[in-house]
């Protein structure tokens, strides 16, 4: 099956959302009356990557403004939207959370963020609490799974999506350009591994004073291969993955069905000491 993604990656406005989702609008104009079966956005896309403000920046499911845009985009481009993801409030605490809305603007489910990064000056994890629940999109028979940024460096996750029969990762982020050869190593890694797409959208611009994001979102295929890409700019992709490309590689180098790692419990190891 044939699909049309659109990629945005674009540059939050710290402080000032409604300048952000005006700027976002402004970016999607010109694929007005364009076939777009998913619509991807990046990580913390309307607040930008500032942990200290997430609790101020904090929304409800019931009363979200970032989600009632993504609603609007939805019904205005009749795409499914992978709304990258915004910070919710629940009774005991926070969520790096991501929304995704149908075709006809309705809220289906969410994922939360796995894997928290607490490092290089960040304290996600002083705010935020983890995701415990993987989750598999099933669009017209193709399975999609969501990720989101630092889940990149952990590939347990994209071997579970994988046994059950995932097609396409999506991988949402606030990726700093300090990491640019992790960025792209990881992510080719990931598909080329599990035989599936990769999905990686980024933010771009302004993290602080000395630090930005990276941008350089991907299409990656199968094979590992980049098959587009963006730079540091603000923008759009606008692009066609065959999934049928999966399939055909899956059947002509069943690496997956080579995999033992059902196995692995049952292994015996032993540390062998060489001499000094």
């Amino acid at each position: 099956m044939k699909l049309r993604v659109l990629l945005v990656q674009n540059s939050a406005i710290i402080g000032n959302k409604k300048a952000t989702f005006e700027n976002v609008y402004s970016l999607l104009k010109q694929y007005e009356g364009e076939k777009i079966d998913l619509l991807i956005f990046s990580e913390v896309w309307s607040i930008g990557w500032y942990c200290s403000n997430f609790p101020k920046e904090a929304e409800t499911l019931e009363n979200s403004p970032t989600i009632n845009v993504l609603k609007d985009i939805a019904l205005s481009y009749k795409s499914n939207v992978i709304g990258g993801s915004l910070i919710l409030q629940h009774e005991k605490g926070f969520t790096n959370t991501c929304p995704v809305i149908s075709k006809k603007g309705q809220l289906i489910t969410t994922y939360d963020k796995m894997h928290l990064f607490s490092h290089k000056g960040s304290e996600e994890n002083k705010y935020i609490t983890t995701g415990n629940e993987l989750k598999i999109l099933n669009y017209q028979n193709t399975k999609i799974g969501l990720t989101i940024c630092y889940d990149i460096r952990f590939p347990e996750i994209y071997r579970e999506y994988s046994k059950h029969g995932v097609e396409i990762f999506v991988n949402m982020a606030a990726w700093s350009n300090k990491k640019p050869e992790h960025w792209e190593i990881m992510h080719r890694a990931r598909a080329i591994e599990n035989q599936c797409y990769m999905l990686t959208v980024d933010q771009t611009g302004k993290i602080t004073d000395k630090e930005y994001n990276l941008g350089n979102s991907m299409v990656i295929n199968p094979w590992g291969d980049i098959e587009a890409s963006l730079q540091s700019e603000e923008s759009c992709l606008l692009y066609e993955i065959d999934t049928a490309k999966v399939k055909e590689l899956r059947e002509n180098f069943p690496l997956i069905s080579d995999r033992r790692d059902t196995e692995f419990k049952t292994f015996n190891y032993k540390e062998i000491y060489l001499h000094e």
